[in-house]
């Protein structure tokens, strides 16, 4: 799995009851609240990357210490948190396990180019394409983390993306696969015998069911597949597999009985 390592300094901040702060020996002049979280930050650190907070504390007729509620970030403050580590330079890691979160908040924030140069939302865009997009499980992984922000995932083009990066790689001749996947049948060696056709089926079986069918459709409206094969896929869902086992199981005992 791929990641991105951001910013170079030690993690400052720290977590008492509901309030998080960074240690700093200049005071706390911004406020953030989400949820029951309060964050205790600094205009000058986040104000300059974040043009959604630059606009609110524009609006407050006290400037010299700020509150927000931002209750509805995506993400939550998790994602607020490394949006925010991000402004202060503190190192944060970003894999397909929090990218989708992350970006969403950083939209949120509208921590683009208009804000400043080689911003947060546009180095996450690059790390999008050129890592999580390019790898079979990052895209999995991600395409999955869609589920807790699906409204957001779609309208930035997320789920789409992803989709379409899975269903390209299912359609690749199995002699072209180089990626690392998932495929636990009884005697099969995948360092002595070549990619099987069906190699793609397990691990896009952990997907939500409602994510698992966009990609069936994609794949079934390409015609590059026959039915048979993506049959196979519907075998390793836990609850569709386990009926469609029952159903053949029937179907031969009628047959013997025939």
């Amino acid at each position: 799995m791929k990641f991105m390592k951001l910013g170079t300094r030690p993690d400052t901040f720290f977590t008492e009851e509901a309030t998080r702060s960074v240690i700093s020996d200049i005071r706390s002049d911004l406020v953030i609240r989400i949820n029951n979280i309060n964050f205790l930050l600094h205009q000058f650190s986040l104000l300059p990357k974040c043009g959604l907070l630059q606009r609110l504390c524009s609006d407050s007729e006290d400037s010299n210490a700020v509150t927000i509620e931002l209750h509805d970030i995506p993400g939550g403050e998790d994602a607020f948190e490394l949006c925010a580590k991000y402004c202060y330079g503190i190192t944060i890691n970003l894999s397909a396990h929090n990218f989708v979160s992350a970006f969403c908040a950083a939209k949120f924030l509208r921590m683009t180019e208009a804000v400043e140069k080689g911003n947060f939302v546009l180095k996450l865009e690059s790390f999008f394409n050129s890592c999580i997009l390019e790898g079979w499980k990052d895209s999995i992984v991600t395409l999955q983390t869609t589920v807790k922000l699906t409204e957001w995932s779609e309208n930035l083009g997320i789920v789409r993306r992803c989709v379409d990066s899975i269903v390209e790689k299912i359609l690749t001749p199995p002699a072209k696969v180089t990626w690392s996947y998932t495929y636990t049948r009884k005697g099969f060696n995948k360092q002595q015998q070549s990619v099987p056709k069906d190699w793609w089926t397990e691990d896009i079986s952990d997907l939500d069911i409602d994510l698992f069918r966009c990609i069936i459709i994609a794949i079934k409206s390409t015609y590059m597949l026959p039915p048979q094969l993506i049959g196979e896929a519907y075998m390793f869902m836990p609850v569709v597999g386990y009926r469609m086992l029952q159903r053949l199981h029937l179907q031969r005992a009628l047959s013997v009985s025939d």
